[in-house]
């Protein structure tokens, strides 16, 4: 199962991935015209990691992508997904596994977002739906500024099944939930800072109406979740996901 091609017009997305992720790079089109810093800096990293471009003019970069012109486009390779098998066979002899799952995201705003806050604190793996979920779209690639490029993405038939089988590796699954949902009869709710951090750890976020499946959260060894004023009844997905993971990554560190 592969992603589409992505294009890429940003000039600091573009050096991130030239120094990155260059063997992500397809294409690479210069505008015969352009001339800036930014470009001969790009020209560098291209030159240095070996990867040729084209310089043409300034209507073929259109006719390929008119979106956002900046003189140089970027053609991403279509990246493979992984499949849960692939998943476990890369971290079954790994130690303190941190694996985000995403319970039927809709917004590709809000996946790219997560992506992004993802590669930021050095999530490697992330799960996603093969259907009632968005997928790696042209939106995605843009609003995660080339995070997409940083970590795997999972894509499974059910993430029910996919947390199932995490469990099996001796994964702490916890689902993430807005306080408002909260009772008293509620079990295990669980403080981040509680989290013990040699445990490989998944934490699961839900979709941004309904939240997690209740089958999901009965699976669940814990909830999080994060308290704030009755101003909101609950924080953005995306947020949410950069509060719970800042945390984490305190926690795993300290």
């Amino acid at each position: 199962m592969n992603m589409m091609e992505g294009f890429i017009t940003s000039k600091k997305i573009i050096k991130e991935i030239l120094t990155n992720n260059p063997q992500y790079v397809s294409k690479l089109y210069i505008a015969n015209n352009a001339e800036s810093s930014d470009i001969k800096e790009i020209l560098e990293l291209a030159k240095k990691n070996k990867i040729s471009f084209l310089s043409v003019p300034k209507q073929k970069i259109l006719s390929i992508f008119n979106q956002g012109y900046s003189g140089i486009l970027l053609v991403t390779s279509p990246i493979k997904y992984l499949t849960i098998k692939e998943l476990i066979d890369k971290i079954k002899n790994k130690e303190k596994n941190i694996v985000l799952i995403l319970d039927e995201i809709k917004d590709p705003h809000n996946l790219g977002a997560i992506i992004r806050t993802a590669s930021a604190f050095n999530i490697e793996h992330i799960i996603i739906q093969q259907w009632n979920q968005v997928q790696i779209t042209q939106t995605v690639i843009e609003i995660s500024k080339g995070g997409v490029f940083n970590l795997d993405i999972v894509k499974v038939k059910n993430v029910y099944n996919a947390v199932v089988e995490l469990k099996k590796l001796n994964f702490w699954i916890y689902a993430t939930m807005p306080p408002t949902t909260i009772s008293e009869s509620t079990k295990n709710v669980t403080e981040i800072s509680d989290i013990v951090k040699n445990q490989n750890i998944a934490i699961v976020l839900g979709n941004e109406e309904k939240g997690i499946r209740k089958n999901i959260i009965k699976e669940c060894d814990g909830i999080i979740t994060i308290r704030h004023s009755n101003k909101v009844q609950s924080l953005n997905v995306s947020v949410s996901c950069g509060i719970i993971l800042y945390e984490i990554s305190k926690k795993m560190t300290s």
